[in-house]
């Protein structure tokens, strides 16, 4: 054998796409599979600066690479945003003017295809989607494969369109329902963010070559930083719901249940932060929201809030409530118990994989149980709160670092 033979390959080129990051900028709300695509890109920028490309999906439907400064300022920039200013219009606006100048860049510039670089180096590249995106559009990634050594690695994050269509507009869940098709018949590698996942995707699509090659990454969540409890949004004792507001959260069960408590226990209610973005599909979780803010009652909705000042309103809060009907992963379980805070959840099998023994865990359609554990979780002295904080003790958080593990293994055996 010859000494070139046995001479150890070039690592792998790689390709991050980082479009919904991008277009994330427009929203003054950020999502969760935006805040993942962040993590990507602080890694990777971090860790494989020599052998990283960044594309992002510009306004004529084509692929093309950006400035590897003007990525990482965005993503400096965008985080800051979400950690400190996202209450502030200006800082919004900066931040969405970035963006803008992003996309101008790489719809006037007349170099900067993705599908050129593939073909003319000859090298492989690993293309990682973190997002979710690209593939209602599976010519791109044909082109690309076609035109070099190219290995896809795709972020299912979920598959609760394809199984509960009922939840999203049809448009959306047929949209969604074909991204992961094209995704199971392209992508060299799965990566999921919980067991549910991969087994969910392993029986819809199990007879795909991608249903061989998935890969369990649960999502990382950062240390919590040190702030004071948020009692300057409203007086204790106060229970919280955070995410976006959409019908699988079952923000209804919990409207209802404070409804009922209001009128019997009158200023004795405990308070409701509700948290996140209005979503779809949900007029009559509007028109409750909006009535119990012209009776200044006990429920108020929270819309854009820093990443800091949430911590702190998750570690004064007597517990985060949970009613899920379906979920990917349950990112906002996962934060409250790294903030020490006790969470009462819906019985899923996710939410058990995140949790652990740590949570309360209800039926989700069993309201009685919800207001029994409420109310007692509202007492100073709740012995049922207190044995919730003791296994919380034993609690591990999941880290980035850990998710990261998994995925660069996946990447050096593509």
């Amino acid at each position: 054998m010859s000494p070139a033979s046995t001479q150890t390959p070039p690592p792998a080129r790689l390709i991050l796409d980082l479009s919904r990051l991008v277009y994330a900028a427009w929203s003054r709300t950020p999502k969760g599979i935006p805040r993942v695509e962040l993590a990507y890109a602080q890694h990777f920028m971090a860790n494989e600066a020599e052998r990283l490309h960044v594309t992002v999906l510009d306004a004529f439907g084509r692929l093309r690479l950006v400035d590897h400064r003007a990525a990482e300022s965005f993503a400096r920039a965008i985080a800051h945003y979400w950690e400190h200013d996202i209450d502030s219009a200006t800082a919004h606006w900066r931040i969405a003017l970035r963006a803008l100048w992003i996309h101008l860049v790489l719809m006037f510039r007349p170099w900067g295809a993705l599908e050129r670089l593939v073909a003319t180096r000859q090298e492989r590249f690993l293309y990682v989607i973190p997002s979710q995106l690209q593939l209602d559009r599976p010519a791109l990634v044909e082109a690309l494969k076609s035109a070099g050594d190219l290995k896809l690695v795709f972020f299912v994050h979920d598959i609760l369109p394809s199984q509960f269509p009922d939840f999203f507009t049809r448009k959306d869940a047929d949209l969604y329902h074909r991204r992961i098709e094209n995704a199971a018949r392209l992508a060299d590698a799965i990566v999921v963010n919980s067991r549910a996942t991969a087994e969910s995707f392993k029986s819809r699509f199990g007879a795909t070559a991608a249903a061989g090659n998935v890969i369990v990454a649960p999502l990382g969540v950062s240390q919590p930083a040190d702030v004071s409890a948020g009692g300057e949004i409203v007086e204790p004792p106060y229970f919280v719901m955070l995410g976006t507001i959409e019908p699988r959260k079952n923000h209804r069960l919990i409207l209802d249940l404070w409804l009922e408590l209001r009128r019997e226990l009158g200023p004795s209610t405990p308070s409701l932060l509700v948290i996140g973005e209005r979503g779809w599909k949900i007029d009559d979780i509007v028109q409750t929201l909006e009535e119990s803010a012209r009776q200044q009652g006990h429920v108020r909705e929270c819309g854009r809030m820093p990443d800091a000042a949430v911590a702190g309103i998750l570690k004064g809060a007597r517990a985060l409530l949970l009613p899920s009907l379906a979920e990917g992963y349950g990112l906002p379980l996962a934060e409250a118990l790294a903030c020490g805070t006790p969470v009462l959840c819906s019985d899923i099998p996710v939410f058990r994989e995140v949790g652990g023994e740590v949570p309360d865990y209800l039926h989700p359609a069993d309201g009685a149980a919800w207001r029994e554990a409420v109310l007692d979780y509202a007492q100073p002295g709740s012995a049922r709160r207190e044995a919730q904080l003791r296994r919380l003790s034993t609690w591990c958080r999941p880290t980035w670092e850990h998710h990261f593990a998994v995925v660069d293994a996946t990447l050096r055996e593509l």
